[in-house]
């Protein structure tokens, strides 16, 4: 077998100064295809010279070339880039005129104006069968997808790429003219849980007939225009032949070393009934159900204005944790969802789902640790080898009954169970003296959720809302450590033994109930005044138990040194507030002040504390809707945010071998200003698109921990501080069309500066980051389609007394190209440059993916090769900083992974 290292360092991208070559022939390249268009302008106006905004013109070519389409502007302008010397037909289309056709050749730069006449058949009501390749109107957007796709599409991912406007991520994230989708729904009905990644990824892209792009949606009509929303929707309506059929696919591959894969995705629509489930078993490191995907579970516009969390936090969940890790040196996944929606009647449906998912993981990190004690620092050298196996299973059921007068009644059934269970084991070299740390923690939770919603026009004027949940979960969490040696936190009263065993027993329980009525009045077109009263009442529980367990199985209890917690937890917020929304021109105001009545009670270790806070706390947003496609939006509040349970505990508590938390019984809320602001720009018919974003918040009062570190042992405390925290976010993107190209450039940017007391000190840290990025991509008919990407991020974290620097670099190229209409061969290499500037070390890592894929035309079975990290690659290197820790990671990856796969379509 060749040996791949060889190849590796003889491959074109060895070193940066070849990668910036690249980079430039790829733009020459592009500049000199570029620089074979010519440009068509013109104007579409109707017969009494008005222009005509969002009208549709169409350039099909004579030949195999790309079609290429633009949006009139405001005043009825628009600009096409087409291949020089090809003939086209244009197409001028707008609803309620006569289409205008015109043949041309592109030989030259030129001006075409167009006047449409009315259709006097469409004043006639008689049906046009004709639809436009894009269409506009108000907040909707829709893609007739044959006028942009070729038939060699796979999945919907495929489809979207190709649609202009429209991004997809690596990760099966959306964005449209820059702005994220936040819900998906097939045939107007939610897609499982509404996230992109799993309908991008599986949806079969031959049975999609329009995308629609669906701003400030709200699942509840009566709502429109009355509650604000920033929610983005994208909307799948599927062929005809789809709409009552089984359709989908079945992938299994096999690769070296007992690789595997199996992959079905299936299908079924009616009009009254849905079906889908998607499967897949793999071990080859990827998962169908990350840490984002359980959060988005938590979503939905009951919680938006229910919105616990922007007030407290809640319990953290011992399970999600599990779901964190992307990286691993092995991995065994098993997934598998279910998803039905019914019709039980004209106006009640059933939706439910249930997800399962599996996985056996091993993970390898090496970390350099400094811990940064005042004026001296501490170094570290840790290993750490990870095993978690974790499994959930989660169910959902609605009945959503809407009346035709657009009442709603919707009951929401929620129920989840996870367990996980991992063995650690921790290597710590300092001064070069080793010691090993066996940790074994088992996590069990339970969560059940009851939610129930109503909304009614109660006249022409008033509208009102009620929302009402119970939830009640569950948790229990046993970890184990074990050791040779006493490595454990000086603190904790260890006995001498010949094996050292230590136990942390955690025990949750909570319950949370929640209500919310409010009442919508429009007291004219341009003036709102909105309502709301609402309760919420938590009662948690937690005990914590530590202890040693001797070689005797005698047990050493460390309660008598104040460790071992046992609190319960009741906290009341009752508030009641309005908002006056009116508007000014093209400017909506809508400025509310809210009065809350905050109540906490603990009782622990037969100690009782009582908290009674009271809050009025304003908020204000500023939405500027320059013109259909422009708006700027401002947004400012006062919040408070109360401590969780577990920062309460008076006594200690063991989270890990060399660490040790206690809580503060007196700990009051936080309170902090929050200040956003967004402007977004495109302009479909020329092209471009601009994204800016800024936020800045500002803590009056903020928590912060006491740390007390000794060596790598720490014992942390929280407090209260005044002035607490600062922080600055400041994103921008601009992308633009040029032809087949589109160019975009972005930036990402941080600043935070926080109070931290270390050692009886009083400090101030500061972190710094910034990104700075590029990419070009094609978009070909006839000829390979790639993809350039390169950013550059710089991280800095100062302390009174150290300052660390990383910069990270990463160059990528994706290339895609369909090829004697039956082959589509895909490749990625990405180049990552890792430098940490303040110990002037660093390294540089190359991957090479690529794949071929076979599938005759109208056959159902289709054949793919692929190859992943063909250079072996071993780990990825990366930075973290903390209040006083500095780390140096080194993540250990999968290794080369060959497969060959076989699909079936059902169709």
């Amino acid at each position: 077998m060749p040996n791949i290292n060889i190849f590796k360092e003889a491959y074109l991208f060895k070193d940066i100064k070849k990668t910036r070559i690249f980079l430039f022939l790829s733009c020459t390249i592009a500049f000199q295809i570029y620089s074979q268009k010519i440009t068509i302008k013109g104007s579409v106006k109707d017969s009494l010279n008005t222009p005509l905004e969002y009208a549709n013109v169409l350039a099909e070519p004579v030949k195999d070339f790309q079609m290429e389409f633009a949006i009139t502007e405001k005043n009825g302008s628009f600009s096409l880039d087409l291949v020089k010397t090809q003939d086209y037909f244009l197409r001028v289309s707008y609803l309620g005129y006569k289409t205008k056709a015109l043949k041309i050749n592109a030989s030259k730069d030129t001006i075409i104006n167009f006047i449409l006449m009315q259709d006097d058949n469409l004043l006639d009501e008689i049906k046009i069968n004709t639809k436009l390749a894009v269409s506009i109107k108000k907040d909707t957007i829709t893609y007739l997808v044959n006028k942009f796709t070729t038939g060699e599409e796979r999945k919907l991912r495929d489809v979207l790429k190709k649609l202009p406007g429209i991004e997809v991520d690596k990760e099966g994230n959306v964005f449209s003219q820059g702005k994220r989708v936040t819900k998906v729904l097939v045939e107007n009905k939610q897609f499982f849980t509404g996230d992109s990644k799993l309908a991008v990824n599986n949806i079969p892209a031959d049975a999609v007939n329009e995308v629609e792009l669906l701003d400030n949606y709200n699942e509840v009509a009566i709502l429109k225009g009355l509650e604000n929303s920033d929610d983005l929707a994208m909307n799948i309506k599927l062929k005809k032949d789809k709409k009552k059929f089984w359709f989908g696919d079945v992938e299994v591959g096999i690769g070296v070393k007992d690789r595997k894969v199996i992959h079905p995705s299936l299908f079924y629509y009616s009009p009254k009934k849905s079906i889908n489930f998607i499967g897949d078993l793999n071990n080859t490191g990827t998962k169908s159900f990350t840490f984002k995907d359980y959060l988005d579970f938590e979503g939905g516009y009951s919680k938006i204005l229910l919105n616990p969390k922007a007030y407290f936090t809640r319990l953290n969940d011992d399970f999600s944790q599990f779901l964190s890790n992307t990286n691993f040196k092995n991995s065994n996944h098993t997934f598998g969802g279910f998803n039905i929606t019914a019709s039980i009647n004209q106006n009640t449906d059933l939706i439910g789902y249930t997800i399962y998912s599996k996985s056996e993981n091993e993970l390898e990190n090496q970390l350099n640790n400094t811990y940064i004690n005042n004026a001296s620092s501490f170094n570290e050298t840790r290993i750490q080898r990870q095993n978690p196996n974790n499994q959930f299973i989660i169910n959902k059921l609605t009945i959503d009954n809407t009346q035709e007068d657009g009442t709603k009644l919707k009951f929401t059934s929620f129920f989840k169970y996870a367990n996980n269970v991992s063995d650690n084991k921790t290597t710590s070299v300092i001064n070069n003296k080793s010691n090993e740390i066996l940790n074994i923690a088992n996590a069990e939770n339970y969560n059940f959720r009851q939610d129930l919603e109503f909304y009614k026009t109660l006249t022409s004027s008033q509208t009102i809302t009620f929302l009402s949940n119970y939830s009640y979960s569950k948790g229990n969490t046993n970890t184990n450590w074990i050791s040779t040696n006493n490595v454990f936190q000086p603190l904790i009263p260890v006995l001498d033994d010949t094996n050292y065993s230590l136990f942390n027993d955690k025990n949750t329980l909570s319950q949370n109930a929640s209500s919310l009525l409010k009442h919508y009045w429009v007291l004219d077109d341009f003036l709102h005044l909105y309502t709301t009263v609402g309760l919420d009442i938590y009662l948690d529980k937690l005990a914590t138990d530590e202890y040693q367990q001797l070689s005797d199985l005698s047990i050493n209890n460390f309660n008598s040194s104040n460790f071992g917690n046992d609190i319960e937890f009741k906290f009341l917020n009752s508030y009641i507030g309005s908002n006056l929304k009116f508007q000014k021109g093209k400017i909506i105001f809508n400025t509310g002040i809210f009065y809350h009545n905050y109540l906490r009670n603990t009782i622990q270790i037969d100690k009782k504390n009582q908290l009674d806070k009271k809050y009025v706390l304003p908020e204000v947003s500023i939405n500027y809707d320059i013109q259909r496609s422009q708006k700027i939006n401002f947004k400012y509040n006062l919040k408070v945010r109360f401590p969780s349970i577990a920062r309460l505990l008076n006594n200690y508590t063991l989270t890990n071998f060399n660490s040790i938390f206690r809580g503060n019984v007196d700990l009051e809320n936080e309170l902090y200003h929050q200040l956003s602001l967004y402007y977004y720009n495109f302009s479909l018919s020329k092209k471009i698109n601009y994204n800016v974003s800024a936020t800045y918040r500002k803590t009056a009062e903020g928590i912060q921990n006491i740390n007390v570190l000794e060596g790598i042992n720490f014992i942390s405390e929280p407090i209260l501080i005044k002035n607490a925290d600062e922080n600055i976010l400041i994103n921008a993107s601009v992308s633009k069309n040029y032809g087949d190209f589109k160019l975009s450039i972005n930036s990402n940017n941080s600043f935070s500066n926080y109070l931290q007391i270390l050692n009886s000190e009083l400090q101030r840290n500061i972190s710094k980051s910034q990104t700075l990025g590029g990419s070009i991509k094609s978009n070909f008919k006839n000829f390979p389609n790639f993809e350039v990407l390169y950013n550059k991020s710089f991280d800095n974290f100062k302390t009174p007394s150290s300052s660390s620097n990383f910069e990270n670099q990463n160059f990528e190229i994706n290339i895609e190209y369909d090829f004697l209409n039956d082959f589509i061969f895909k490749s990625d290499f990405t180049q990552q440059k890792f430098t940490n500037k303040s110990q002037n070390s660093g390294n540089r890592t190359n991957f090479f993916n690529a794949s071929l894929y076979y599938q005759k035309e109208n056959s159902l079975w289709g054949f793919e090769l692929s190859a992943n990290n063909i250079f072996n690659n071993q780990f990825i290197r990366n930075s973290s900083f903390s209040d006083f820790l500095i780390s140096d990671n080194k993540t250990f990856l999968l290794p080369r992974i060959i497969m060959l796969k076989v699909s079936y379509k059902l169709d």
